[in-house]
């Protein structure tokens, strides 16, 4: 896989104003093509619910999607919702957990992107952007798009999320006492490190294929490096960690019970639904199901194998950037 050089493109840290209820800066990295003049249609890239925008920018060639985009032309910039990576401080991550509720939920997020949007095209003087989300963050991104569709003019998702009972998921999340309700001691924000993430990765790898099949120890070490970098407190831990708020767990607690938390029949942007074949959290039929109710008459559905959850940091990762490429150029 071969893109430029993590230092050869121009690079920039964006940062919006706290604003309203939101006490945090939010962070946008900006990539843009070295030469030649950009599409004239700006991206924006939203993350899902651990890892941040860092996991679009991975210092490791080839597995950079910020730096694919720029290489194919596209200006793009890789939003952090608040408490998540660049957009910190937030004050309650700045407390232990148990001080607050679950921090950054569904209408936060929304809000947050709305910001985001705002300000690139702002950057881009045009009327719309394409919206890549992963994840949770397409949850955010089809709420968005359902309410405000003259802002996106194609909408991929990737690893989607809607509305299918997922006990493995439930059983994460839920009160160990009553699964019916959310485990009451989830906090504002939660400590991810390396163990808890090759866990959740190797969950996703089917039994009997081998793990090194799907990723290289590089990429992995490359991303808890950056999450970290991008932690004020994390330097204060005895091992590499970052913080993720926790109110997409209670989020991704009411979708995994089979309540949806948008209407996709209200979607009308031209949609790319793109999951990794071996994705048990972004599951083949809830992802169809969505794809059947989405409104657009402009669709498509890609799954790629082998992938799991984590394709984007896969060596599967190029097909799965290639096929977003293609989706945005047609």
């Amino acid at each position: 896989m071969r893109d430029a050089p993590h230092e050869s493109l121009p690079t920039t840290v964006h940062r919006i104003p706290p604003s309203g209820d939101r006490d945090a800066p939010l962070g946008l990295q900006e990539i843009a093509p070295a030469e030649g003049r950009p599409a004239k249609t700006p991206v924006l890239l939203l993350h899902g619910a651990t890892f941040g925008s860092a996991m679009f920018d991975i210092p490791v060639s080839g597995y950079s999607f910020q730096r694919f985009l720029a290489s194919r032309g596209w200006r793009n910039f890789a939003l952090d919702v608040r408490g998540y990576g660049r957009s910190v401080p937030a004050v309650p991550l700045g407390e232990a957990p148990d001080k607050n509720h679950p921090y950054a939920r569904l209408d936060d997020a929304v809000n947050d992107l709305a910001a985001g949007i705002g300000f690139v095209l702002a950057q881009a003087g045009v009327q719309s952007a394409h919206i890549i989300a992963f994840s949770w963050g397409t949850v955010v991104a089809c709420a968005l798009a359902s309410r405000q569709s003259d802002l996106v003019e194609n909408l991929v998702l990737y690893a989607p999320l809607y509305g299918e009972v997922n006990e493995a998921w439930v059983d994460r999340i839920a009160d160990p006492a009553d699964r019916s309700k959310v485990n009451p001691r989830l906090g504002a924000y939660r400590w991810i490190g390396k163990d808890e993430i090759v866990s959740r990765w190797n969950a996703d790898i089917p039994k009997g294929a081998a793990v090194a099949d799907y990723r290289e120890d590089a990429v992995l070490d490359a991303i808890i490096d950056c999450l970290t970098a991008n932690d004020p407190d994390a330097s204060e831990r005895a091992t590499s960690s970052f913080r993720a708020p926790t109110g997409a767990l209670v989020d991704l607690f009411e979708i995994f019970n089979g309540r949806p938390l948008y209407d996709p029949s209200l979607l009308t942007a031209p949609t790319l639904i793109i999951r990794g074949q071996d994705d048990t959290t972004s599951s083949q039929s809830d992802a169809l199901r969505l794809f059947d109710k989405l409104s657009t008459k402009r669709k498509r559905y890609v799954a790629i194998a082998p992938g799991s959850h984590f394709l984007c940091a896969e060596k599967n990762a190029r097909e799965l950037f290639e096929q977003i490429d293609l989706f945005l150029r047609t």
